[in-house]
């Protein structure tokens, strides 16, 4: 069996951990790897004042330059196993055994843990650590909630649901502080037996970072141009109605062909969307640009006249929902970026709340609808409240972590 590797730190000079609290972080995913998820727990925590030794997993795709931003003390050990199939019982069963190894060795005296999900079995490797050292403070904080998740259904033969489900319902039971990112998270999650733990429960946002952006770009496209950036599924998050909606706005206003256009950045587009985009009238309105870096994303946000959000449509008849209860990274990166942002998703839940409050505009997946809204922004009607946005920096967020944190410390 491979060890860890040597613990690795950030680009800039260590703190004097012993000055500071110090937690142990249990993370599948954490910078300077670079999906959503590796972005969203680094951004939480480097600019709190506590010291964290985070035990994380090795992959591929990387941006060194991430671990740059941090301020607080962050040393990580990077777990090195099959990481491309996450959902093994093997793989998760070392992925522990290394976690504990880690713990065990680490001469740091902890003063609480926080472990991250995606992947679920960071929370597993954590209750693991709590069983040895009951005393110490346990903070978990989910990305997504597992058991009310809509899209598994969708997905026949997704291994260890019953496993992830479990997983999900002890670490409410047993974590000591549960951390979620909206309210209407919260609510699908704390229902039944675990209404009475939704106590435990903090609300604190995704987040950007001003400094990781360019500064004062100002967009300069011979054509107004969205762009949208991150992942679409095969299903209820798709490309599809914003690509008909395109042919519908330029079948009522003609003069509008050739004046604006959408672009996406990320992974190859599902059978339906391609199918989609060449069965449309006007494709050329219409570009599938492939993945590009996490930097590069945000240099590409800056640079366009507005951001396109697109989120999943539920429904009570299929999904059991009257919201939807996601709140996307990528929509936090993009209030960074401070553009305007059209966001299509339900008329419930985060996203819609904040480009509500922001002054955004929001459609559901009537054409119509979508085709007014991207009228809207191409006409330049939409001027967002940017304060708004501001309450989703980094150093609001930092602070709120903290202070969670400590909440539930005897410092």
């Amino acid at each position: 069996m491979r060890r860890a590797d040597p613990p690795v730190h950030g680009d800039k000079q260590d703190a004097n951990y012993m000055n500071n609290l110090n937690g142990f972080a249990v993370s599948w995913f954490f910078a300077p790897y670079v999906g959503s998820a590796d972005t969203d727990f680094f951004k939480r925590i480097k600019d709190t004042k506590i010291s964290y030794l985070v035990a994380q997993v090795a992959r591929d795709q990387r941006d060194d330059s991430m671990l740059g931003y941090a301020s607080a003390d962050i040393e990580r050990v990077e777990v090195k196993l099959d990481h491309n199939n996450p959902r093994n019982l093997a793989v998760r069963a070392r992925f522990c055994e290394e976690v504990m190894r880690i713990f065990k060795e680490s001469e740091r005296k902890f003063d609480f843990l926080i472990s991250h999900s995606n992947e679920l079995v960071s929370h597993e490797a954590a209750a693991q650590i709590k069983k040895i050292r009951p005393e110490l403070p346990w903070v978990a904080y989910f990305g997504d909630l597992f058991v009310r998740n809509p899209y598994i259904r969708h997905m026949p033969g997704y291994p260890l649901v019953a496993e992830d489900s479990a997983i999900e319902r002890a670490t409410l039971r047993d974590a000591d502080l549960i951390i979620l990112n909206n309210e209407y998270q919260r609510d699908l999650m704390f229902t039944g037996d675990l209404a009475k733990l939704k106590h435990k429960v903090v609300i604190i946002p995704h987040c950007f970072d001003p400094a990781m952006y360019p500064i004062a770009v100002v967009p300069e496209n011979d054509k107004f141009v969205f762009s949208h950036l991150g992942t679409l599924y095969y299903v209820k998050r798709t490309a599809e109605p914003v690509l008909r909606a395109v042919d519908r706005l330029l079948e009522i206003y003609p003069a509008y062909r050739g004046k604006f256009e959408l672009r996406f950045y990320g992974a190859s587009p599902c059978d339906s969307d391609r199918a989609c985009h060449e069965a449309m009238r006007n494709p050329n309105h219409v570009r599938f640009l492939g993945p590009v870096s996490y930097s590069e994303s945000l240099r590409l946000m800056t640079e366009s006249d507005a951001l396109l959000l697109i989120d999943g449509m539920f429904s009570e008849s299929e999904d059991g929902l009257d919201c939807n209860p996601f709140f996307p990274g990528k929509l936090t990166d993009y209030m960074g970026a401070r553009r305007p942002i059209a966001a299509i998703t339900m008329a419930k839940g985060p996203s819609a709340d904040i480009m509500t409050a922001s002054g955004n505009l929001i459609a559901d997946s009537r054409l119509d609808r979508i085709a007014y809204v991207l009228k809207r922004y191409i006409d330049r009607k939409v001027q967002p409240k940017y304060d708004i946005y501001e309450n989703y920096s980094v150093g609001k967020v930092a602070g709120l972590m903290e202070d969670a944190i400590k909440s539930i410390l005897k410092v």
